[in-house]
């Protein structure tokens, strides 16, 4: 089982590459270095409260966004269309089960 530290960081990661966004970009919005960027999406270094606050606002999610990775040890890319992904999945994250399940059904004859 991958330490929190981990799957933090590959969150960030995740999020971080679905925003179109390089390290270097993300290291410069925080005013955090390049080097801490790198350490925390491999799992090395634990962002303080303050760092996880710039972190959120420079991806523009919410600050609970960062640990939403239950369950997604596995996951490595969202897509081919990474900002896509995250932009439907913003829609979707706030919504009731009936209309998840309506959508879901209308994206599989769509898909189908």
């Amino acid at each position: 089982m991958a330490s929190i530290k981990k799957k933090f960081g590959v969150h960030l990661y995740q999020l971080r590459n679905a925003a179109g966004m390089t390290q270097a970009k993300l290291a410069e919005t925080t005013n955090l270095s390049v080097d801490s960027i790198s350490r925390i999406e491999r799992g090395e270094r634990a962002p303080s409260l303050e760092s996880i606050e710039k972190i959120a606002k420079a991806l523009k999610v919410q600050t609970s966004e960062l640990f939403n990775f239950d369950g997604n040890d596995e996951i490595t890319d969202l897509s081919e269309n990474p900002s896509e992904s995250l932009e439907l999945w913003k829609l979707l994250r706030n919504k009731r089960a009936k209309q998840i399940k309506k959508i879901t059904e209308i994206a599989k004859i769509v898909l189908d």
